[in-house]
């Protein structure tokens, strides 16, 4: 019986580093079997020559919100690229609103308030664009949306007044005690429970139309963090049947990891007789139902780690930090941000987590966030000791020397974003300032530190391309083109390893993906020049050609 196929005549960067370059890669049932002449070509049912062009192993994103990205390319466009001021930004809900019946809801995302002078849109100036529509626009990082009076009418508090401002969460005020229209962090929750309930079809959907735009980036796999519970992070409940529903359907066209989110984790036991406060040991349960957790899945679907927010973001400036935010410091304010949770809620429900065998993803972008989370890593292993958990830190935004340190020690993996240095950049060190921000978004130091340090974007908080990312990651310039801590600049190759192998460790299946090792999933990226050679403020316009996920060509002509 003849093999699957066959891929010749280009120069494959395998990131194995027992055979780091190869010319012809075979592929049989999904998986690398030859590289070179280790199998003849004439056992192959298909031959494809690649005329001399540079692969790569499939790009991983270890934080992509897969499921949000698709959402974003059919609500209205408020990022920076989109609209660049205040008035263009109400005006393109007033076009909305224009085309919508009265009562629709106007959903739109991506505007940062750092490109708009500082200024978040108004629940007034929303209601002046849409006097018969609710409005809700989510901030790019996510943290944060804008509501207009009528969303916050429809959620019970007319005149917007008269809710609660729930702990971990902020809300400015007018002079006369309304809503400004801002809900930061928890306080989404005030009005998020009104707006339009997601489908398991509809959440479907947008997964399959993330997907393939993510496949025609070089997007072979993702990670997903946090799936389930729409009032913190997930689009509705049966996230999870989504996925599966989109992958039943053939319209999953990247692998993907996804990470439930903490709240929807619970005591599991079959007599009934836990009650909700209990958080029981490694000879109970604490996951999801039938004691569900880490690993479960194949080579396409799986669960990942548990994800919990413990603060907010930089831009935000809500992300919990040791020293007051230097932007809030030249008018007179001492903020040092906050946590999304009281620190014993994070500890007694991760340790729990823990200790039934998941493994953990606590978003931590403040250095004071990053010290609680490391002290709850630190104390759950101690308790619990397990080997090789890989604890990750989502975004690890601003940490000292010695956090680094800690969490190499810890063995910790520090997911960051190259990107947020280009699109967030400038932002970030405003709110910083120049001392603090030399600790902002490190890189170099983390794999000089001999950390594990994958690679991702946090789409849609930012553009999702792994080219543009890879370009930021070793350039390190934000939007104004100013450098940002270029002492943090990694290399091409490092950078490379960061979004294949490194990526693929962060949610421990280095073993199968990662390197075209034969024995893994052929999965690579075939691109227009080669990545390693090419001026490297010319990454970002090097093209992908084509995308192999399994040995099957799911974008470009081969």
């Amino acid at each position: 019986m003849a093999l699957d196929i066959v891929f010749t005549n280009g120069t494959f960067h395998t990131q194995d580093p027992d055979r780091p370059v190869a010319h012809s890669v075979g592929v049989h049932q999904g998986k690398v079997v030859s590289l070179d002449d280790e199998l003849s070509p004439e056992l192959f049912a298909r031959t494809v020559d690649l005329k001399g062009a540079t692969v790569v192993p499939g790009f991983h994103d270890a934080h992509c919100h897969l499921s949000f990205l698709g959402e974003s390319l059919v609500q209205l466009d408020l990022r920076p690229a989109a609209v660049t001021t205040m008035g263009e930004l109400i005006a393109a809900v007033r076009d909305a609103a224009q085309q919508a019946e009265p009562g629709e809801w106007i959903m739109g995302q991506g505007y940062d308030q750092n490109y708009l002078d500082g200024e978040h849109p108004t629940a007034e100036a929303l209601d002046s664009a849409a006097p018969e529509n609710p409005v809700w626009l989510w901030h790019n990082s996510r943290h944060m949306a804008v509501a207009n009076t009528k969303a916050f009418e429809l959620a019970g508090y007319p005149q917007r007044k008269g809710f609660t401002v729930p702990e971990g969460g902020d809300v400015p005020l007018d002079d006369d005690g309304a809503a400004r229209g801002l809900l930061q962090e928890t306080a989404r929750s005030i009005v998020s429970g009104v707006l339009p309930a997601k489908t398991t079809a509809g959440v479907a959907d947008q997964i399959a139309a993330a997907s393939d735009a993510a496949v025609a980036a070089g997007i072979t796999s993702i990670t997903e963090p946090g799936l389930g519970d729409p009032s913190n992070i997930g689009q509705c409940p049966t996230d999870l049947a989504a996925y599966q529903l989109a992958k039943d359907q053939g319209r999953l066209h990247v692998r993907a990891t996804v990470m439930p989110y903490m709240t929807t984790l619970h005591p599991v036991d079959p007599t009934g007789d836990t009650v909700a406060e209990d958080f029981p040991g490694e000879d109970q349960s604490f996951g999801l139902d039938l004691g569900i957790r880490s690993g479960m899945g194949d080579d396409w679907l799986r669960i990942g780690a548990v994800k919990v927010l413990s603060d907010g973001s930089l831009i935000g400036r809500s992300a919990f930090m040791t020293e007051g935010y230097a932007a809030d410091a030249e008018q007179g304010v001492e903020n040092v941000g906050y946590l999304q949770f009281p620190q014993e809620w994070l500890e007694r429900r991760l340790i729990a987590a823990h200790a039934n065998g998941w493994q953990l993803a606590a978003h931590a972008i403040g250095d004071g966030a990053v010290d609680v989370v490391l002290d709850i890593f630190e104390k759950a292993q101690e308790q619990y000791p397990r080997e090789d958990t890989r604890h990750r830190i989502e975004h690890f935004g601003v940490a000292s020397d010695e956090q680094v340190a800690r969490a190499a020690r810890l063995g910790v993996v520090p997911v960051s974003q190259g990107r947020f240095v280009n699109e967030l950049g400038d932002g970030m060190a405003k709110a910083l300032g120049e001392k603090r921000t030399r600790l902002c978004y490190r890189m170099k130091s983390l794999v000089d530190a001999g950390l594990v340090a994958p690679a991702s974007t946090d789409a849609p908080v930012v553009e999702y391309p792994p080219l543009s990312n890879i370009h930021d990651m070793v350039n390190r310039r934000t939007a104004s083109g100013a450098q940002f801590v270029p002492e943090e600049c990694v290399s091409v190759d490092e950078a490379v390893h960061a979004y294949t192998v490194a990526s693929a460790y962060a949610s421990h299946q280095e073993d199968v993906k990662g390197s075209l090792t034969p024995g893994k999933l052929a999965d690579f990226v075939v691109l227009s020049e080669d990545i390693y050679s090419v001026d490297p403020t010319t990454i970002k316009d090097i093209e992908v050609t084509a995308t192999v996920i399994g040995g099957e060509i799911m974008h470009g002509n081969l």
